[in-house]
């Protein structure tokens, strides 16, 4: 069939991506893609223009209602000092949370912009996992495809135990981490609109590469992330230390999985292996960095006091570690409002241990396991995709020689 642009325009939705877009090959057709509309830069765009529409206004919808001078965070900011003041507080009044939480939740304004967000989060979930489960077994098949594909390689961990902690909806990602088998392809297509537009060519990730500090010796012969995800960090730090070997470990299988194809795809050698970032399976000062970007509020602070125990295990002497998180980068928030958004974030968002975290004294279990700790240039970029991590100092650990 022709297209002309009034025939084009003459079909609607879905009628007009299915003319418009190549049709999926059967699974096991070997010239069969699961990305029929190629790349944008280092991103494959996703299967039609129906779903990538969706997305990118899903995208603006979040952004006018989170970083927009004018949007809803602004809004119920600007509300929450006036509910204060209603109350006899100062605008600066450092409250209880539950004392917070009574004062603003039930206030149009404030819970009309954390309704709002959440919306957004359920819609782009939705959306990314009814795209992929259309036509699911071509997507697995494209990660099986490539596991003895190089330059890299890949370790997955079928029969490995997985920890309660680990087994929620993270973010309330459909399936979590651990529970469906196309999660790194939700993961990193939602993610794109937590980033607000940001990070479409990983440009967060090569931000927090670029500020990872090395060595004292300039020696870089080995580097972990931990707790990687998709991988996009781990990339991101081999494309600045091309002569290292880069290892990035999660427990989420299909996380590393959709991570070791997509390295492929971009030709990095790095290297996947899924396990347990208190448990990594390494030799003792096998590392001369370990890395990790927002993974410490995902897990219960005892858990994080264990990767500590592990991170200065694997690192050799004068090693570096360089953790980017909430409260690694700047302090925990006293004002009411930042105090609430944690709190609602926290409760609607399935951010488990979000609200644990704020009192995780990473510095103090750093030192208990022989680590200088200092502070270093977090380099995040600043935009209002940091999802509130910002350009800030952040923590640097050494260990002791």
């Amino acid at each position: 069939m022709t297209l002309d642009r009034r025939t084009l325009f003459s079909l609607t939705g879905a009628a007009a991506a299915a003319t418009a877009t190549p049709a999926f090959a059967a699974p096991n057709d070997a010239a069969s893609t699961p990305f029929p509309r190629g790349r944008d830069g280092r991103l494959q765009r996703l299967p039609t223009r129906d779903v990538e529409s969706n997305q990118d206004f899903l995208t603006d919808v979040r952004s006018w209602i989170q970083a927009n001078p004018s949007g809803l965070f602004k809004a119920a900011r600007t509300r929450a000092v006036e509910v204060l003041q209603e109350n006899g507080h100062a605008p600066d009044a450092e409250l209880p949370m539950r004392q917070i939480i009574q004062l603003m939740e039930k206030d149009p304004t404030v819970m009309t912009s954390a309704r709002a967000w959440l919306a957004t989060q359920h819609l782009t979930w939705k959306g990314m996992k009814d795209a992929f489960d259309a036509h699911r077994d071509q997507y697995i098949q494209a990660m099986r495809a490539a596991e003895k594909r190089g330059p890299g390689t890949l370790e997955l961990a079928p029969a490995m135990f997985i920890p309660a902690y680990a087994k929620h909806e993270i973010h309330i990602q459909p399936g979590g981490y651990v529970g469906d088998p196309l999660a790194g392809y939700i993961y990193h297509y939602g993610t794109n609109n937590f980033w607000m537009g940001h990070n479409y060519q990983d440009e967060q990730h090569k931000n927090i590469a670029s500020a990872v500090p090395v060595p004292k010796d300039r020696k870089v012969k080995r580097i972990l992330e931990i707790g990687c995800a998709i991988g996009q960090t781990t990339m991101a730090l081999k494309d600045r230390f091309p002569e290292a070997e880069v290892w990035g470990i999660d427990v989420g299988g299909p996380m590393v999985h959709y991570a070791h194809m997509r390295a492929t795809d971009l030709n990095s050698e790095v290297h996947f292996r899924q396990a347990l970032a208190e448990k990594t399976g390494f030799p003792d000062g096998h590392f001369d960095i370990v890395a990790s970007f927002i993974i410490l509020h995902e897990v219960p602070n005892a858990v994080n006091t264990e990767i500590m125990k592990e991170v200065a295990r694997l690192l050799r002497p004068e090693g570096v570690y360089y953790p980017v998180d909430f409260y690694t980068s700047f302090d925990p928030p006293k004002d009411a409002y930042g105090k609430f958004h944690r709190w609602w974030d926290h409760r609607w968002n399935n951010e488990t241990w979000a609200l644990e975290h704020i009192d995780y004294d990473l510095a103090g279990d750093l030192k208990a396991v022989g680590m200088q700790v200092s502070r270093g240039d977090s380099a995040l970029s600043g935009t209002a995709g940091t999802g509130g991590l910002g350009r800030a100092n952040n923590i640097v650990a050494i260990k002791r020689a």
